[in-house]
């Protein structure tokens, strides 16, 4: 069977429509606010989210929630907002905040979610740790969509002030932009997509999607916006490429998706290098 027969057989399966539709907006989503965090400086906090993500997904688990998302979103926004708050004080560098606060998190969701499995909740670890996107259903699906259009819309509506926060906050702040409630709300969203992503790519792997596509999109963007498209351009592509890679080759998606975003990323840079010459 040649790969685009298999691909198309794909398709016609419920659950890998799902799987696909979910991954591709989560991976444009990542891209697109990848390139806004790490343009600040923060291209560690997507590893940061996903441990405290963790934490949280544990203590909804722990507290018995049939969706745990529900209790890990706030938990992550939460910590995400007060490492952005810390940063602006200058009260602790923010990648030592990020270090302390994350680490505690991942360490009480481990105690959390060996006490849950005790209970009757059910929950695969190894899922949590790894992803597993097939397990994406109609609820995740709709919860997905409905975080792209907030985040897609937050953006939208804010993009001038987000690109001149980015590029010279001080500045944006002398010129009456409120820099702090635009980072508190970014972040914010950062952490819903990031919570939403673990189950594409697991708490492990799912930082690679925040920082391999806005890097790859530094290389062929010439603009912000051109960043931008280049970003989200390259984790769509990735998934889309990746997630049939893994089913020809019996490898878990997660863990090929990001590989193939590693080869886009370095086609990038020899792209660029060509174009050069």
């Amino acid at each position: 069977m040649d790969l685009g027969t298999f691909g198309i057989g794909y398709l016609a399966i419920p659950i890998f429509q799902r799987a696909l539709l979910a991954g591709s907006v989560l991976a444009a989503l990542l891209a697109l606010l990848g390139v806004l965090v790490t343009a600040r400086g923060l291209a560690y906090l997507g590893d940061g989210l996903s441990h405290a993500a963790f934490g949280g997904i544990a203590l909804g688990m722990f507290l018995g929630f049939k969706a745990p998302l529900l209790v890990a979103i706030p938990f992550t926004a939460l910590a995400a907002m007060a490492i952005g708050a810390l940063r602006r004080r200058g009260e602790m560098r923010s990648d030592v905040a990020m270090a302390i606060l994350f680490a505690v998190c991942f360490a009480v969701g481990i105690v959390l979610l060996k006490k849950a499995t005790r209970t009757e909740t059910t929950f695969d670890p190894e899922q949590l740790l790894f992803g597993n996107i097939l397990m994406v259903g109609g609820d995740d699906l709709w919860t997905v969509l409905a975080i792209a259009v907030i985040t897609v819309g937050f953006v939208a509506f804010a993009w001038t002030r987000l690109a001149y926060a980015t590029f010279d906050e001080e500045l944006a702040r002398l010129s009456g932009i409120e820099v702090a409630w635009l980072e508190s709300a970014l972040l914010a969203l950062l952490a819903a997509v990031v919570v939403a992503a673990i189950r594409l790519a697991g708490v492990v792997l799912v930082s690679a999607f925040l920082v391999i596509p806005s890097a790859a999109g530094r290389v062929l963007g010439r603009t912000l916006g051109g960043v931008v498209r280049w970003a989200m351009l390259v984790g769509v592509l990735s998934v889309s490429i990746g997630f049939f890679a893994a089913h020809k080759l019996e490898w878990p998606e997660g863990a090929a998706i990001v590989i193939m975003l590693s080869l886009l990323f370095a086609a990038s840079v020899s792209f660029r290098r060509l174009r050069r010459k």
